[in-house]
């Protein structure tokens, strides 16, 4: 497990992965003054991100052993890479020290950043504090690797330049840092970049019709109720326009003029046709962007939570009706994150099952494309015919399903002569059902074990273990009752308060899917029980019991469209 990737996506999920920025009350330099309306691609922070008080709130996760093998790495490998791996440790080492990465990578405690293109090329600007001390890392880093850079200045503005193509190759792709006005940016240029390009994304120019002007951050901020700090979007219909037409936009100029250069059409020349471009232009009016914002974000340097919604924008109805439809129950505790090991939950109305299925084939084939590429996936969705009609007529031996979950709720193991053992077992399965007293007994037909068992709601539970004998040293003892509309096996004290509440819990259409789980909980008694053993933990493992996090992931779907919701919460470390 490589530790780096985990510590850089944690730390890209509560500060640089989807942010956005909002100017002071009487800003001189508005960055999205200088982004285009038509970015197909766009992430930023309108407020601060405390990204100190993240940092010292996040778990250690990075030990001395990987940053001296990262430098034991940069020193075998090519200047480039050594360059890259510098940079990578000094990150490394900020991640245990919020102060040390601030201070390294001249950083203001709070941090405004972007993200967004120019059609093709990527840009990204972060806010620095001591422009000095961020000259001075690329330099060490240069140092250390003998990998150097080139002075340039355009305009007013002078920027270091490093090569990352062969000197050979005549596409000369460099990647350009600079800082100016309180802003680092970087991007790449080559010898497809017009100049007019590069000052755009150095901030010198600029853009004709800005997203400022557009209204468009504003727009998503108020549909989808997320927090004034953060919004990102990827712009399908941009993106189909920038693919499919000559000049739509930014992004079909910069491919076009990339086409004539190269001599190659390749795939896309088979889509810049009149058809596919009709074609694709309504299959991405129908689903126009995907959205994202943070919708929670509480951060101190002792905890941090932060909550995260990704929206799939769409404008299809007949699927929209069809999966909402679809929609089960989920209870309760399968998003109690901070009192569960791992819980799960499936809302699913197994009555709607096999008409959304039909209703979502139907579509998909609806209407008949002639664009080929189209054509050959629709020709694969209706010889799938079959399948989905086997899928739905297997619902019907489940009507009356509402959901299924299940949940870990605490485990303890020790040692037993040279071996683990399962101490205690909190947990429970749940079936949820209109009538799950009948779904009990049409499970009868299958299991000859349940012949003479006799479930009813309010009813005395029943020893599992007298239906399916369970070996003793498990050491559980579960047990199977009907609680309300829930068919429940559960075992354990917690297990069995978490079944009697379900009684109360009357089933509704709340969800599609829940999953929430503990990392440390999970992880340390496993250890533990490995340690008992006598068998040697790999190091990779033993960082998780230091990981103090806690998140919950979600999927559903509204009117408009589909949603997919996270919360993470940390805990430093004592």
């Amino acid at each position: 497990m490589n530790k780096t990737i985990i510590a850089g996506a944690i730390l890209a999920a509560g500060a640089g992965a989807v942010i956005m920025s909002q100017q002071d009350s009487t800003p001189s330099y508005n960055v999205l003054d200088y982004i285009p309306a038509d970015t197909p691609l766009f992430a930023a922070q309108l407020e601060p991100f405390p990204l100190k008080n993240y940092i010292a709130s996040a778990p250690r996760i990075i030990d001395p052993n990987e940053q001296q093998a990262s430098d034991e790495n940069a020193a075998s490998t090519q200047p480039g890479a050594s360059f890259l791996l510098s940079l990578i440790k000094s990150y490394e080492a900020g991640l245990t020290d919020a102060d040390l990465l601030v201070k390294t990578f001249g950083l203001p405690d709070d941090v405004r950043a972007y993200f967004y293109t120019l059609g093709l090329l990527p840009v990204f600007k972060i806010e620095i504090a001591n422009e000095q001390a961020f000259w001075d890392l690329l330099d060490k880093a240069e140092l250390d690797s003998g990998f150097s850079h080139k002075a340039v200045k355009l305009q007013t503005i002078s920027y270091r330049a490093y090569a990352i193509s062969d000197p050979t190759d005549p596409v000369n792709a460099e990647v350009i840092v600079a800082i100016d006005k309180g802003l680092l940016t970087i991007t790449f240029n080559s010898a497809h970049n017009e100049e007019t390009l590069l000052a755009s994304a150095l901030g010198l120019t600029k853009a004709e019709h800005s997203i400022a002007d557009s209204g468009k951050v504003e727009q998503i901020i108020k549909q989808h109720n997320f927090q004034q700090a953060s919004v990102g979007f990827i712009d399908h219909v941009e993106l189909i326009k920038g693919l499919t037409t000559q000049d739509g936009n930014q992004l079909a100029t910069q491919l076009s003029t990339m086409q004539q250069k190269l001599g190659t059409g390749g795939y896309l020349e088979q889509i810049r046709t009149e058809q596919c471009a009709s074609e694709l232009a309504t299959i991405a009016a129908n689903w126009p962007r995907t959205v994202a914002g943070y919708t929670q974000l509480d951060i101190t340097a002792k905890e941090s939570t932060i909550g995260f919604s990704t929206v799939v924008e769409s404008n299809n109805q007949v699927i929209l009706n069809a999966l909402t439809a679809l929609r089960g129950f989920i209870p309760k505790y399968t998003s109690d994150v901070h009192n569960n090991v791992l819980a799960m939950g499936l809302g699913l109305d197994s009555s709607e099952f096999s008409h959304t299925l039909n209703t979502v084939w139907r579509d998909l084939q609806t209407p008949a494309f002639s664009c080929q590429p189209l054509a050959e996936i629709q020709t694969q969705i209706s010889q799938s015919g079959d399948v989905v009609g086997m899928a739905g007529m297997s619902a019907n031996f489940t009507n009356g399903l509402q959901g299924v979950s299940a949940g870990l709720l605490d485990y303890s193991i020790s040692k037993k002569g040279n071996k683990a053992q399962l101490d205690s077992l909190d947990a429970l399965f749940t079936i949820s059902a209109d009538t799950p007293e009948q779904l009990f007994n049409s499970a009868k037909m299958f299991l000859p074990a349940l012949q003479h068992v006799q479930l009813t709601s309010g009813g005395e539970p029943i020893a599992l273990n007298t239906i399916i004998p369970i070996p003793p040293e498990m050491k559980i003892d579960p047990k199977v009752a009907i609680k309300g509309n829930h068919l429940v096996i559960y075992s354990g004290d917690k297990g069995e308060k978490v079944a009697n509440a379900l009684a109360s819990e009357s089933l509704s259409k709340n969800g599609l899917f829940d999953l929430s789980f503990d990392f440390k909980k999970m992880v340390t008694p496993i250890i533990t029980a490995t340690e008992l053993a006598g068998e040697e933990i790999p190091e990779e493992a033993m960082f998780l019991t230091e990981y103090d996090a806690r998140m919950q992931l979600s999927i559903d779907t509204n009117q408009e469209g589909l949603i997919f919701k996270s919360e993470v919460n940390n805990k430093a470390p004592k």
